[in-house]
């Protein structure tokens, strides 16, 4: 009995990971085949292209556009945990007459979809003269509310008040506290946080393409976007890049499993 209630589980599980792995495959065997042959349908196998493929998107300027998708989402990752770790540090520790209704309009915003404040913040990015630039892509993450959110959930309950009163007690400085004691205890929330910012930032496509119009500023999603039209819908190109573009995700995934994992975990039960 026990074997047939795990094969109950496993049996779906591993259809759904072969279903999730099957675009996968897709788009490395496109990366190795030229545009006929993937109309022909010979994708399904692998191809001999590869190398040129690579040679094109390198000829089209993707090497700069992974490193424009690279930095750009590492400072909005960190500046993002920065502004998040502070704000629910505030929301967690003191006790003030408008937290309450801090939190809840914090909620609130959640519900406001991004691309209504779309139009207002390009205009504001212009006015502070910011348009081309990668600045618009890193300063929409500084008030990020899901993180804000996310992070003083996990902190209400991980923050031991007692800790707090002791630090400060032995005379540890507020700042102090919040580095040494705060933030230590919410690493896996830090971790999950980081790479969920990563991972949205790199894939952004709308904010992009809004901000910049400069070729030599595309991010990957644009710049995949700019490689069918120079070069006439070039499939197995696009697919060479696709490919490539994963990786930075798979690394940083493998390196903070750990931590993306448990604080998902942890923030599922910690509400």
């Amino acid at each position: 009995m026990t074997k047939l209630k795990k094969s109950l589980y496993v049996i779906p599980l591993t259809i759904i990971s072969i279903i999730s792995v099957i675009p996968f495959y897709f788009i490395v065997s496109m990366a190795t085949h030229n545009t006929g042959e993937i109309y022909r349908g010979e994708f399904l196998t692998f191809g001999s292209k590869l190398v040129e493929n690579i040679q094109t998107i390198i000829s089209g300027g993707f090497l700069k556009y992974y490193w424009n998708s690279f930095y750009t989402s590492m400072f909005a990752a960190v500046i993002c945990l920065a502004v998040s770790l502070m704000a629910a540090y505030g929301l967690t520790v003191y006790k003030y007459k408008l937290r309450s209704f801090i939190s809840r309009f914090i909620l609130a915003s959640m519900m406001i979809p991004g691309q209504i404040s779309l139009l207002g913040y390009t205009v504001e990015m212009r006015n502070l003269g910011l348009m081309n630039t990668h600045w618009p892509l890193v300063f929409t993450w500084a008030a990020s509310a899901y993180s804000v959110y996310f992070v003083s959930q996990f902190m209400k309950s991980s923050l031991p008040m007692e800790l707090v009163e002791s630090a400060r007690i032995d005379g540890c400085g507020e700042f102090k506290t919040f580095i040494s004691i705060a933030v230590p205890m919410v690493k896996p929330a830090i971790g999950t946080q980081f790479m969920l910012v990563f991972l949205w930032s790199w894939n952004n496509f709308l904010m992009p393409s809004t901000v910049l119009t400069q070729s030599d500023k595309f991010t990957v999603p644009l710049g995949i976007q700019t490689l069918a039209t120079a070069y006439t819908q070039d499939w197995g190109a696009r697919g060479a890049a696709l490919a490539i573009s994963v990786l930075p995700i798979l690394i940083i995934f493998a390196i903070g499993s750990k931590y993306f994992i448990k604080g998902l975990a942890a923030g599922a039960v910690k509400g």
